[in-house]
């Protein structure tokens, strides 16, 4: 059996509202800012690391991070596609920890063009309405962690 990616996905809050984009290579394919943790960094570092290469945001916070680590399965499409790109499917899935910051600039400061660009749009969002919009393999993964970061308050 593959190993599972150790990842961090991120909780950007601001007031009630979650960060959330949708991917430019899914269309309706909506996720958190997430990515690979590299050898010897903080789960919080990787998480500001992967915040700013994917949206240029550094204002921000630490409000929590899950105590728990969440798993999901890439489902057969996401496979074919690693085995059409990298010739070979290195993990079975990813192992998240999910860390939540506070926002404190302004949303001039987001950049979807900033590094390899990963999304097409962004918006600020409710808990409930991300899951409800999540692709399926990753919703319980999301809901688990929403859940233990009391996000339904």
């Amino acid at each position: 059996m593959l190993p599972y990616r150790k990842c961090v996905a991120i909780i950007l809050r601001k007031n009630d509202r979650i960060f959330v984009a949708e991917r430019l290579d899914t269309k309706n394919a909506w996720q958190l800012p997430q990515g690979g943790v590299d050898e010897g960094e903080s789960y919080v570092d990787a998480a500001k690391r992967e915040l700013f290469e994917e949206t240029g945001i550094s204002s921000v916070s630490l409000l929590a991070q899950t105590d728990q680590l969440y798993r999901y399965d890439f489902p057969q499409y996401s496979q074919n596609q690693m085995l059409k790109k990298y010739g070979m499917i290195k993990y079975q899935g990813q192992e998240l920890c999910f860390v939540e910051f506070n926002f404190l600039g302004d949303d001039s400061e987001i950049n979807l063009m900033i590094g390899t660009q990963e999304f097409r749009q962004w918006k600020w969002e409710t808990a409930r309405n991300i899951l409800n919009s999540i692709v399926k393999f990753k919703r319980e993964c999301y809901e688990k962690a929403f859940s233990e970061l009391n996000l339904f308050c």
